[in-house]
């Protein structure tokens, strides 16, 4: 009797090492039939499947790096025979057209996505926030600028920013702090200090296809809000109460100087 038991422990053994082994070798496999290759589009388009017509998910910036697999599904584009890789980073597809096995020089390209923030805009002098990004080979610079009146604060930070499914997440950290002055459709620097926050701020960009552009997590309650609308030509989100204003109009200024019925929320867009 405790022969055969041995005997049914020695077999269950044998399958279980059998069967790790096997498994590891898929895995290895697979994971050799990935290759690392770099984007040579400033923004290049990830499709939901191996289709130049379907669905957009997200985008990826110059010279990023990427583990693609060919799936040997052919398409012509522009002229020339194309296989879509799938990504890995992102479960989306993308033409070999935009890749290349070796990382190109970081300063031919960027994605630059802006966005505008304005705010209390029956005030003539108007206030307001503005971003710059740049994005390409793995890295991100921002420019964060804030304007009331005749002066504000422009921030520079930089990082590095990764593929991380449905969204491309940035890790950024202050460098300086300038302080403006505007005059005349002018802007003139008045102060450079470094900046001694240390701390480490995280951006996470969604792309959204009826948007044409990236959102931030914040930013979901204006795209499922019934309250507002959205200009994909401006990339703006507005309250849809705001029918009219003008700053310097009487009825703006003494009813809604101090409402934010008609501020507008920008996203980031590459227009």
């Amino acid at each position: 009797m405790k022969k055969k038991i041995i005997k049914k422990i020695s077999i269950l053994i044998l399958i279980s090492v059998f069967h790790c082994k096997t498994s590891n070798i898929s895995n290895s496999q697979d994971e050799e039939e990935y290759e690392i290759q770099y984007t040579t589009a400033d923004s290049l388009n990830v499709r939901k499947t191996p289709s130049i017509n379907s669905e957009v998910i997200t985008q990826i910036p110059f010279g990023t790096k990427l583990n693609t697999k060919n799936t040997k599904i052919i398409e012509i584009y522009e002229g020339k025979t194309s296989a879509w890789h799938l990504v890995k980073e992102v479960n989306g597809f993308v033409l070999d057209y935009f890749l290349n096995k070796h990382q190109i020089n970081p300063t031919i390209k960027q994605l630059i996505l802006k966005s505008g923030y304005a705010f209390k805009r029956c005030n003539a002098y108007g206030i307001g926030i503005y971003k710059s990004l740049k994005l390409s080979n793995n890295e991100a610079l921002l420019t964060d600028e804030f304007i009331d009146f005749d002066q504000g604060n422009r921030k520079h930070l930089s990082g590095n920013y990764k593929l991380n499914k449905d969204s491309i997440s940035i890790e950024l950290q202050e460098t300086e702090i300038w302080k403006m002055v505007y005059s005349d459709g002018n802007s003139n620097i008045i102060e450079k200090n470094k900046s001694k926050d240390k701390s480490i701020k995280i951006i996470n960009l969604i792309w959204k296809e009826q948007l044409k552009g990236f959102i931030t997590e914040d930013q979901k309650k204006y795209l499922d809000s019934e309250k507002y609308n959205f200009n994909i030509k401006k990339c703006i989100f507005t309250n849809k109460k705001c029918k009219h204003y003008d700053p310097f109009d009487q009825q703006c200024t003494e009813i809604r100087a101090n409402s934010d019925l008609c501020d507008d929320i920008g996203y980031f867009c590459n227009r």
